[in-house]
């Protein structure tokens, strides 16, 4: 074992399931990556090469902290999951909370690296800088809940911390969660797939070690401003009280609901009372509860006491529950949201991944373009909240027509034919939870993501803020003004800026909820870098941090266009954000003109030093943030040798 390190506790567990052997490896040599997703994305790189498959035992699984999981910084949390897409055949990365992370550091590891294949169902055992491989025979075919409870009973132990598939994930559902013991979830690209291919059904770990801190006082008065800035939030208390469920009204305001699978973008005002934040927080609110170290609590314990679902009892449902599971679908039974994201929790699946399937389902039903016949037997109407639970216990079993819905919505759609792709929603294969018609600065993050349609790798939160400091916004922006969500000016600044911070997030551990993504009062990219810098002793500086950001969005891109082919091609909105344009509320009449996009993609591009073309890391970029071998990789002939499987 290495010795440990601050802030990280210098030690990276390598898993062999084929062989069931162990080793260990020096988080030293990694350092350069940061740590988090960072790390996990070059080891990913190096050791996935274009031919293998995203279910190829030789394929990496890796779980990784960062340096500032388990300490006192504020919302220190969360941890990453990273592998190759199922869904995108591209970079596939997923970050979660909740109490997982910081013990695996506790039990003395920063990153856990799975390769291989298990001859039968087995999973981890972690506990202070030893592993072991139990089987899970038993355990296969059970629901995450299910399994938590019984891996917890076989060590007699209620504080074991479980991360695990379920059904979803073990019959490779390409939309596939992890859950964090129940409920909170490894959502996007279909890591519980990846997982289910190694046949590994969970990671329990036990640890009482501890994290050292290399400049205590400084790093202590660095928590403290953290802290404090929380108290000045005008969007703080109003957090706490709702969650996400917070972005109600304003989402409401500014064209924020994607609603019958995004032909408009404004609810009826009858689901929009019954999505009322306080009416919820009366009606089935129970408690509060938090992820480790969090001060800005967003999860809600909620229990169901009348109705078709009465008795549920279940944690979480985020905001993207309610669009993923009501407006899209046309359900305005809060509960059934509830019933929904808990089945998902249970199955191992990505809520967008049913929510986009089931919206495409219905409206292409609506239209005459698939039939019952389609769905064995059944209709998926609008509204229908029976069909639609029975449609997600087809994905996560792959049974019936979930054999086919299991496969995302861009595939679905090229299963069932080619008038039914206009209605999937995806970017690069990965469904979308995004309204796009009603934020720029939005839509150019989630089209530009390299992990395909998401808000967690760039996207601004802050253009729909009504109320914005524009003093912030010059500050940490370099912009006079900002405009609103239907201005293009300025978004670019905007993508930029947060595709640095949510990267350095997901590297040191950290959640966007406490960074200034939520609220530009929040700690921001300075703030977070002296946080990593008091606690690791590193001797870097804002800029060569921000640098190290930059090296692994360029390494993202550069690893999309070697195994996925994706270039500038895949970096523009579904169809009908271009084309229809908003039927009603505040964005009524807007459409995402496809040369105004261009314009700022061109803009996008240039920002980074890549090429406006092709939208792909010139060699000159490359070089400059000393990543010579990656331009190595992008020559042509380098290229297609590695496509052929010529150069090992």
């Amino acid at each position: 074992m290495a010795s440990q390190s601050f802030g990280y506790v210098g030690n990276i567990l390598w898993v062999n399931l084929t062989a069931g052997t162990f080793s260990t490896e020096p988080t030293e040599h990694y350092k350069e990556w940061l740590g988090g997703s960072g790390i996990s994305q070059w080891i990913m790189y190096r050791d996935t090469k274009p031919w293998m498959a995203p279910f190829d035992p030789a394929v990496p699984f890796i779980v990784g902290t960062g340096p500032l999981t388990g300490t006192l910084a504020p919302t220190s949390g969360r941890f990453n999951v990273d592998a190759k897409s199922p869904l995108t055949l591209g970079t596939g990365s997923s970050n979660a909370g909740g109490y997982v992370g910081p013990e695996i550091k506790f039990a003395g590891f920063d990153h856990i690296m799975i390769k291989g294949k298990a001859a039968r169902p087995v999973y981890l055992f972690i506990e202070d800088g030893e592993a072991k491989i139990y089987d899970a025979d038993h355990l296969w075919g059970k629901t995450t809940w299910e399994t938590v409870d019984m891996i917890q009973a076989d060590f007699e132990d209620p504080e074991l911390q479980v991360m695990c598939i379920g059904p979803g994930g073990e019959n490779l559902a390409r939309g596939a969660s992890i859950m964090v013991n129940k409920n909170r979830a490894f959502g996007r690209c279909g890591m519980g797939a990846v997982m289910g291919s190694k046949n590994l059904k969970a990671i329990a770990v036990r640890g009482s070690g501890t994290i050292n801190i290399a400049e205590p006082e400084r790093f202590m008065a660095a928590v403290n401003r953290v802290r404090d800035s929380y108290q000045i939030s005008p969007i703080t208390e109003n957090f706490i009280r709702y969650g996400t469920l917070s972005i109600v009204d304003i989402k409401s305001k500014s064209s924020g609901f994607p609603y019958r699978n995004f032909q408009d973008l404004n609810i009826p005002e009858e689901m929009e009372r019954n999505f009322n934040p306080e009416t919820i927080k009366q009606k089935y609110a129970e408690r509060i509860t938090s992820c480790f170290a969090c001060p800005l609590p967003c999860q809600r314990y909620f229990y169901v006491k009348e109705g078709p679902h009465a008795g549920l009892k279940t944690e979480v449902a985020q905001f993207e529950s309610m669009v993923d599971f009501g407006s899209k679908m046309d359900i305005d039974d809060f509960s059934f949201c509830l019933k929904a994201t808990a089945l998902c929790n249970q199955y191992g699946l990505d809520v967008d991944l049913p929510g986009s399937t089931i919206a495409w389902a219905m409206e292409c039903y609506e239209k005459g373009i698939l039939t019952e016949k389609h769905f064995d037997g059944l209709k998926p109407a609008w509204g229908d909240a029976g069909v639609a639970l029975e449609l997600i216990r087809k994905i996560a079993y792959r049974e019936g027509v979930g054999d086919i819905l299991a496969e995302g919505v861009a595939r679905a759609a090229d299963i069932m034919g080619e008038d039914t792709r206009y209605y999937a929603f995806h970017i690069k294969g990965q469904d979308l939870y995004e309204p796009l018609r009603s934020t720029i600065g939005w839509a150019l993050g989630a089209c530009t993501a390299t992990r395909g349609g998401g808000h967690t790798t760039g996207c601004p939160l802050c253009e729909i803020n009504p109320k914005l400091n524009q003093d912030l916004v010059k500050e940490k922006f370099g912009l006079e003004q900002l405009g609103g969500p239907l201005d293009y000016e300025g978004k670019v600044e905007l993508v930029h800026y947060y595709e640095i911070l949510h990267r350095l997030n997901n590297s040191f551990g950290l959640c966007h909820f406490g960074t200034d993504w939520l609220d530009l009062n929040h700690p921001g990219i300075k703030e977070v870098s002296e946080l990593f810098v008091a606690a690791t002793g590193s001797e870097l500086n804002v800029e060569q941090i921000k640098r190290n950001a930059l090296r692994i969005l360029n390494l993202e891109k550069v690893y999309n266009y070697i195994h996925a082919g994706f270039d500038r091609k895949n970096d523009y909105p579904p169809l009908r954000d271009m084309e229809e344009p908003v039927p009603s509320g505040a964005a009524k009449g807007f459409r995402l003109e496809k040369e105004r996009f261009d314009q700022m993609l061109d803009e996008y591009y240039s920002g980074h030093g890549w090429d406006i073309k092709t939208g792909l890391p010139t060699r000159e970029r490359l070089v400059e943030l000393g990543l010579d071998n990656l331009a190595d990789d992008l020559d042509p002939d380098q290229l297609k040798q590695q496509r052929m499987g010529l150069n090992h």
